[in-house]
């Protein structure tokens, strides 16, 4: 799993089947060091199964291990995001807090 910020979505209109109605987001991955969130030059196009937001920080599993959700089983996806991040925190050091609307 990784840490990751959605930064934008991705359209497609020609798909196979199976990604029919599967959002499609992109998530600038981050990690997090001397206590702060650093960002990354890696990016990802992940499936959202959650309903995560442009700018929300979230948790992205890859691999076999993206397939094995109710909404991706049998899905061609190599990302899914499967938590939307509400706080942070690296030894006593709050690294990042979700602002409440």
């Amino acid at each position: 799993m990784f840490i990751g910020k959605v930064t934008g979505s991705v359209v497609s209109t020609q798909k196979i089947e199976s990604v029919v109605g599967l959002k499609l987001l992109l998530v600038q991955a981050y990690n997090i060091k001397n206590g702060r969130l650093e960002v990354t030059p890696r990016t990802a196009v992940a499936a959202d199964t959650l309903g995560a937001g442009e700018g929300e920080f979230v948790l992205v599993t890859q691999g076999s291990s993206a397939r094995l959700t109710d909404r991706t089983k049998n899905v061609p996806c190599d990302a899914v995001i499967v938590g939307i991040i509400d706080a942070m925190q690296e030894g006593t050091n709050e690294v990042y807090k979700k602002q409440k609307d």
